[in-house]
């Protein structure tokens, strides 16, 4: 069995395998919502900890761990929309949260539901959007989301308020009568 490479930073005797085990989830998750397709989701979660295990031993520990990964998997996200002819939902996005204990009719609820939101983030400018993937999906504080895309908290705190904002102006001009006052 070879050894797993170890982070160079001081303060962190994280292992790679650890840092797999604890992130893959959450990165998976978020790419999985910005590409929309579970098999492309799922092959640039393994190039994101493909180009981490790469370059582990260089991490100095400028940013968080999380921090670092999730820069790698947006700038994946980012080279993997440049190779797109054009943006497009699919189809399969009503399927990739299919939970099987679910009966028939709460999935397609679910699943419903799931395209709704989307569409509703789709509609965000794409700052917007970043943040908030970032902080649902990634389950990123402010501060990881600020080194991640290379903008201060407080910009960043601020993109998510006005992105919750225009959300509820848009889900309450879609659906006037689900917001109850």
């Amino acid at each position: 069995m070879t050894e797993m490479p170890q982070c160079n930073h001081q303060d962190s005797a994280l292992s790679f395998e650890e840092l797999y085990d604890t992130h893959f989830s959450r990165v998976n998750r978020y790419l999985r919502y910005r590409v929309k397709n579970t098999w492309d989701a799922d092959d640039l979660t393994a190039i994101v900890f493909m180009k981490a295990l790469e370059k582990y031993h260089t991490f100095r520990g400028q940013s968080s761990v999380a921090s670092w990964l999730f820069r790698i998997a947006h700038n994946a996200f980012v080279d993997y929309m440049r190779g797109l002819p054009e943006p497009s939902v699919t189809e399969t996005c009503l399927h990739k949260y299919a939970a099987p204990q679910k009966t028939p009719e709460e999935q397609m609820l679910l699943n419903e539901e799931v395209f709704e939101l989307r569409s509703l983030l789709s509609s965000l400018p794409p700052d917007y959007r970043d943040v908030m993937s970032l902080r649902y999906a990634g389950e990123l504080r402010f501060a990881q989301i600020a080194e991640v895309l290379d903008k201060t908290g407080a910009a960043v705190r601020m993109i998510h308020f006005r992105g919750l904002r225009m959300l509820r102006k848009r889900f309450k001009h879609q659906w006037p009568m689900e917001i109850k006052k």
